[in-house]
């Protein structure tokens, strides 16, 4: 009876200094916040398996990950930034940045990029926006970049004896769709059209003017920001060239009632010969049916990407660049560990290299292109290839009403002209007026921001 006593007593005591060693363990452990948006296929866990060599390598730090669905995501960052309670690190889409910068409520970074490397380890699209025009710090650290390649078909190619290495000005890419034009194609049973992209009902139609309006030297706004240069000779030049493709009967003027999916499926499915969309693109198509893709269809049996002919000679081109950066909440209370996280989610090219192949997006560090990876395949080399002559929107607080509300607005306007006239008619003149419209709408929204205080 007595050993019994004694045993209990043993137990007892081991369970109270075992309690104690775990109670204080979890006092030590520090908990961030991090949210971030459906950049992948299954968000949660993949990020999760982004973080575990991070918090082995830091085992005081849990990370916790909310995923903000898209839809939701502005107003909950921007109502975080308002009332100074949310995460700790968040996702900081780049046109977005300048915006919640302006707010006031984003640390500044500038020591972590020092130590980081400064400037020149990232993708110099990215750190126009980690640096807003009018903040005298970096706010946020660059994590991913999306970039717009053009897919092609190398069987439709190859039926019209084209190389897609001498598709490098606007008139080679002209001549090209006209002759998969006249040819008219069909593979495996289905008709083939030159080209296709989205009109109205899309959430991309600003970054699909974009490469072309800048390769015709024109841009949205003047390097300040402070007045809009969409009625400039080159801007309209840009816009009217990307809208000849609709014109010459290249697009067809049904696709600018649909959306990027929609136009998208069409490229999936085999009906067009050339498509242009974000490198996430190839996982889908690179992806058994089981999972979501389409590895065995007509088109992924047969695509590849090319550099887009943006530019009017096929010299000098900018492609467009978006993608996301991560900043941290000035009333974090774990400000240390959240630099961290950051630090080891933007700096470090292993973890780069993963998240790229987890997203299909491209990395932010340009030292990440150092891997095989990004060599031993010609489309991520045209991935590389577009990061380097990359070109981004303008980063003032006031350009996401532009582009949301002014810009889509207008050019909506003019695909309703384009699909309310006759087949016969092109109507030029309400076009150019609109993109006046526009101009002046722009730079009198501009006007008035500025007069209110916002930088």
């Amino acid at each position: 009876m007595k050993d019994f006593r004694i045993i209990f007593f043993l137990l007892i005591l081991c369970a109270f200094f075992l309690g104690g060693c775990e109670g204080e363990e979890n006092a030590k452990r520090e908990v961030i916040q991090l949210w971030i948006m459906p950049n992948s296929p299954d968000p949660a866990s993949d990020m999760e398996h982004i973080l575990h060599d991070f918090e082995l390598e830091n085992p005081g730090i849990e990370v916790e990950v909310t995923v903000l669905d898209w839809s939701v995501a502005w107003t909950k960052i921007t109502t975080a930034a308002s009332t100074l309670n949310g995460p700790d690190v968040v996702q900081m889409p780049t046109t977005w940045a300048a915006a919640v910068t302006n707010i006031g409520a984003l640390l500044s970074l500038d020591s972590l990029l020092s130590v980081s490397g400064g400037d020149s380890v990232f993708a110099p699209s990215a750190m126009k926006f980690a640096r807003p025009i009018g903040s005298d710090s970096v706010t946020s650290l660059p994590w991913f970049l999306d970039v717009r390649p053009l897919y092609y078909r190398r069987d439709v190619l190859s039926k019209a004896e084209l190389d897609p290495r001498k598709i490098v000005s606007w008139k080679d890419f002209k001549d090209a769709l006209q002759k998969i034009k006249d040819l008219n194609l069909s593979i495996e049973n289905i008709p083939i059209s030159p080209v296709g992209y989205p009109g109205k009902h899309d959430w991309n139609v600003i970054h699909n003017f974009a490469p072309w309006i800048w390769g015709a030297g024109g841009d949205f706004l003047d390097s300040a920001g402070t007045r809009s240069m969409l009625a400039d000779s080159a801007s309209i030049a840009g816009i009217m060239f990307y809208l000849d493709l609709v014109r010459d009967g290249f697009n067809s003027r049904r696709n600018l009632a649909k959306n990027t999916n929609q136009v998208g499926a069409d490229f999936d499915e085999g009906r067009l010969a050339f498509w242009f969309d974000a490198t996430n693109k190839t996982l889908y198509l690179d992806s058994p049916r089981f999972l979501g893709g389409t590895s065995k269809s007509v088109t992924a049996r047969n695509y590849s990407c090319m550099l887009p002919p943006s530019s009017p000679s096929g010299k000098n081109p900018y492609y467009f660049a978006g993608g996301s950066n991560l900043s941290i909440f000035r009333f974090s209370k774990h400000q240390r560990s959240a630099k961290l996280l950051v630090r080891y989610l933007t700096t470090r090219a292993d973890v780069q290299l993963s998240l790229s192949r987890m997203t299909g997006f491209l990395p932010a560090l340009l030292s990440t292109y150092e891997y095989p990876f990004f060599k031993e395949d010609e489309k991520r080399e045209v991935f590389q290839e577009m990061v380097l002559h990359a070109k981004s929107y303008p980063a003032v607080p006031y350009w996401g009403e532009i582009e949301t509300e002014i810009l889509l607005r207008r050019f909506g306007n003019i695909f309703d002209l384009i699909t309310s006239s006759p087949e016969n008619v092109w109507p030029e003149a309400a076009i150019l007026s609109e993109i006046k419209a526009a101009d002046a709408e722009i730079t009198h929204y501009i006007n008035r921001e500025r007069g209110r205080g916002i930088k």
